[in-house]
């Protein structure tokens, strides 16, 4: 059986990590980020999970995991290092649970993410393979990031911002101006001074000003991060 791949909007809602090694410290900055309430047990923490947690950006809840803990949460990661207690813990939980140790029993498997703004660039395996989608996604992350697809994509999000803004374009239009301006049409054009100058004759010269406006607030916003 396949697995469905899928987005979660976590923001608000409660996690729990079991497990305070380096594994949790690489899954816990993409939790965080999302918006999620994290809780994390474990009788003790490598130093930078220490720090997260004396900064109050997860709960932490010193001792080992105890059954039912799992009880209430949207999405459990076991991360001990102990297989037969992951496996216990995705046993016992109606809801969806991510182990650290890949068995036939876990019902998630977290995919390796590359945050290229505005993408996301997910990557995983059937079945899961996590050293191998880790490495995978590193390459590609790399290999596109600061490449022409990024920067199509860019300004893909950006246009269609200023079209939906104008009430001179509806819907269908904007559309057909997007395919117009697809991605085989941005690698065969590869500068953007070149892009935006086709932008603007196509569009006109206000939403070439916007569009520029906004691609160069953005670009401000990035480098300040």
């Amino acid at each position: 059986m396949h697995r469905y791949p899928v987005y979660l909007d976590l923001s608000g809602r409660s996690v729990l990590v079991v497990g305070g090694g380096m594994v949790a410290l690489r899954k816990m900055p993409a939790l965080l980020a999302s918006g999620a309430r994290v809780s994390l047990v474990s009788p003790s923490l490598v130093p930078e999970l220490g720090r997260m947690a004396e900064s109050g950006r997860f709960l932490w809840i010193p001792r080992r995991y105890l059954e039912g803990d799992e009880a209430g949460f949207s999405l459990v990661l076991a991360l001990t290092d102990r297989p037969e207690i992951n496996c216990r813990i995705s046993g016992r939980s109606d809801g969806f649970v991510n182990q650290a140790t890949p068995s036939e029993g876990n019902p998630v498997s977290l995919p390796f993410v590359g945050r290229l703004d505005p993408l996301l660039l997910s990557v995983g395996s059937d079945p899961p393979d996590p050293l191998l989608v880790r490495e995978i996604g590193e390459y590609l992350s790399a290999a596109l990031g600061n490449g022409e697809i990024s920067a199509y994509a860019r300004e893909h999000v950006v246009l269609r911002q200023v079209l939906l803004s104008d009430a001179r374009y509806d819907r269908p239009e904007i559309r057909q101006i997007l395919q117009e301006f697809n991605l085989d049409w941005a690698l065969k054009h590869p500068l953007q001074a070149d892009r935006l100058s086709a932008y603007g004759n196509r569009l006109g010269r206000d939403v070439l000003e916007s569009l520029s406006d906004l691609l160069r607030s953005r670009e401000e916003s990035s480098r300040c991060i």
